[in-house]
């Protein structure tokens, strides 16, 4: 799975294939996960939100584990015809974002499940939850952007 070509018909390993599979049906699961909150299934919003997170989670660590095993970017880098310091820039960002990104649905998931518990999530609490899925979503996306933009630079230029 790490070494053999993907199924896009791209430079890519497989791992990154299936890896861009799960980010591309990502927004998909998170609409999903967000319309059991609208229709007041906070249970499953909940249990959808983690499940989600946990797969985010894994698939991040199967990427992590193939770029580790395939000697980094700087292997795939070789064959693409992007400059090395306009890449390097946009994966530092990219990086930060994703950080980021992750960093705050960590908290929202904690902080909500808690106050949830003690049904304490409304008024204030709700609206903040509501806020900081709106920022959470946005990072996501720009993320998944990025991700794809990367792929893009390394496996199809």
């Amino acid at each position: 799975m790490f070494s053999q070509l993907g199924f896009f018909g791209t430079r890519a390993p497989m791992y990154l294939d299936i890896v861009g599979v799960y980010f591309g049906l990502l927004p998909l699961l998170m609409f999903i996960s967000i319309r059991f909150a609208v229709k007041g299934e906070i249970k499953k919003h909940y249990v959808s939100q983690l499940a989600i997170f946990i797969g985010t989670l894994v698939m991040v660590v199967v990427f992590e584990v193939g770029m580790r095993l395939a000697g980094g970017y700087a292997e795939y880098i070789k064959d693409s015809s992007i400059s090395h310091s306009y890449f390097i820039t946009f994966l530092i960002i990219h990086i930060i974002v994703a950080v980021l990104t992750v960093n705050l649905w960590s908290y929202q998931i904690i902080s909500s499940m808690k106050m949830y518990k003690n049904d304490e999530l409304k008024g204030d609490n709700l609206v903040r939850h509501k806020k900081l899925a709106k920022i959470l979503l946005i990072g996501l996306f720009v993320t998944l952007v990025q991700g794809t933009s990367i792929y893009y630079f390394l496996f199809v230029m």
